[in-house]
């Protein structure tokens, strides 16, 4: 691979180490993370949402915000019956009633009962007020997220933006997961096949077969997939999660649908961000849709793709051919043995055209040749159709036929920045922390499966592990600039 503005690829044992041994301040215990809960602001504001107690009928004991801070304590505390059994303490039930009062006020504060909650109440809340409430608590999370990443330093304005090699916290990563079933059982009734008895079995509505690790190691697993996009820091627990979404069908290309409609949300209310990094999911039809909002897409070229002829110009009288081949212009050369090989083109600048509502990506490319070094600009990033702007040729002035009209899938050949790259080795790797997203998700549920039957109810907990997440997120943020002013007053 020649060395250009992408850099050439490094060899396994020469990649640099990015692994950090987790210190002991960095960990966060149970009662940190409770205190995390308690004290995040966003909780107290989405209980403004819910509706008021009825004015008939039997009188709901607690207030909707007693019912939301056992929602985000959930996860960290990994079942329902923990969390009852934790502010059942007399000690954590005075540490709510305080965060209420500096929250809400002393009169919030002490029309809260002297006992916690039981379960079987927060179930009944779960089911008559939060589950009819989940889509616009789901809304307001979303908009405080980008609020607080924005506040914490992700997506900055004032950075500049490098698109050939952008830093990790001017991007996007997601990816889907799909946490085990509540129940193994398949069917409602099944019969003993020894004693023939009867028996009846809680089944998940919500549960199905999907695939996991790709086409070629794909995984069978039973439960619901959520997808999760967030956006962090170099730090420990700097990472915001900001957006999730349940995944209904069972293919690689649903997944992809949901991601693409969640990123192009994300990018309307956080303009600065550069891109997303993402897994195979994402093929040329989703690499170009988000391509088009102004987004860079790094991913994997997908294994199956062929080199295929991209076309031949004569910028001089030898001509060249070129190819598309491993995410970027190649060119088809002689060797001395008389046999043709594909030798990648240098790419100079990686050239984005960001527009209001399209943008346009291309590579600018120096083509050796013994007459002197051409310079070349290839579209990149996005297939063209008949009702974009159409092309024309320099020379002859016709119009150029766009890809589909040419059966060319330019988003699938070309990439906006090529997988056998310096920059790709660098940035991908950031891909990762989906993946940390995942194992906190899995870590947070009792016995590593779902502990809520159904859709509606299952997506009030992903709310709240998310509630959770970024709760710690926050109070860590906080901290730090609390240790860093302490530091510049003692060196004043």
């Amino acid at each position: 691979m020649p060395d250009d503005v992408f850099g050439a690829p490094l060899p396994d044992l020469a990649r640099p180490s990015r692994k950090r041994q987790l210190a002991d301040h960095h960990q966060r215990t149970v009662d940190q993370r409770v205190q995390d809960c308690l004290n995040y602001q966003l909780l107290y504001e989405m209980a403004e949402l819910l509706p008021a107690p009825h004015q008939v009928g039997c009188p709901r004991e607690y207030p909707p915000i007693v019912y939301l801070l056992m929602a985000a304590l959930t996860p960290v505390t990994k079942s329902k019956r923990s969390t009852a059994g934790l502010l059942a303490s007399a000690s954590q039930w005075r540490s709510l009633r305080a965060a209420v009062r500096r929250h809400m006020g002393r009169r919030a504060a002490m029309a809260l009962p002297l006992a916690a909650p039981t379960r079987s109440q927060y179930d009944y809340a779960v089911k008559t007020l939060l589950v009819p409430s989940v889509d616009p608590l789901e809304e307001e999370f979303r908009r405080y997220a980008a609020l607080q990443a924005l506040e914490q330093g992700l997506f900055p304005a004032s950075m500049p933006k490098v698109w050939s090699r952008p830093e990790r916290r001017q991007l996007l990563v997601g990816d889907a997961t799909v946490p085990k079933a509540p129940s193994k059982a398949r069917k409602q009734e099944t019969v003993d096949p020894v004693t023939g008895e009867l028996r009846t079995h809680r089944v998940d509505p919500a549960a199905r077969d999907y695939y996991e690790n790709g086409e070629k190691a794909k995984r069978q697993v039973r439960g619901t997939k959520w997808f999760f996009a967030s956006g962090r820091g170099d730090g420990y627990w700097t990472r915001v999660i900001l957006t999730f979404a349940h995944v209904a069908g069972g293919e690689y290309e649903d997944e992809a649908a949901v991601a693409v409609r969640q990123f192009a949300h994300l990018k309307s209310v956080l303009p600065d961000c550069m891109g997303v990094i993402y897994d195979g999911a994402l093929r040329g039809v989703h690499r170009d849709a988000l391509a088009r909002r102004g987004l860079l897409v790094v991913n994997k070229q997908h294994g199956s793709l062929n080199p295929v002829f991209y076309e031949r110009i004569k910028p001089c009288r030898s001509g060249h051919d070129l190819w598309c081949d491993q995410g970027r212009i190649a060119e088809s050369v002689r060797i001395d043995d008389g046999t043709r090989v594909l030798q990648p083109v240098p790419i100079t600048r990686l050239e984005p055209r960001i527009g209001v509502t399209k943008s346009r990506w291309y590579h600018v490319l120096r083509i050796p040749c013994r007459h002197g070094d051409h310079e070349y600009r290839v579209p990149v990033g996005i297939t063209t159709t008949a009702a974009d702007r159409a092309l024309r040729d320099a020379t002859t002035g016709k119009r150029i036929p766009s890809d589909h009209e040419r059966g060319f899938h330019r988003a699938e050949y070309l990439q906006q920045i090529p997988q056998d790259t310096l920059s790709h080795q660098l940035v991908y790797p950031y891909r990762s922390d989906s993946e940390s997203v995942h194992s906190q998700f899995d870590l947070s549920l009792w016995n590593r499966r779902m502990i809520a039957y159904g859709v509606e109810r299952q997506k009030v907990f992903v709310l709240g592990f998310a509630l959770s997440q970024n709760a710690t997120s926050r109070q860590v943020y906080l901290e730090g600039r609390a240790d860093a002013a302490m530091e510049c007053r003692k060196n004043a």
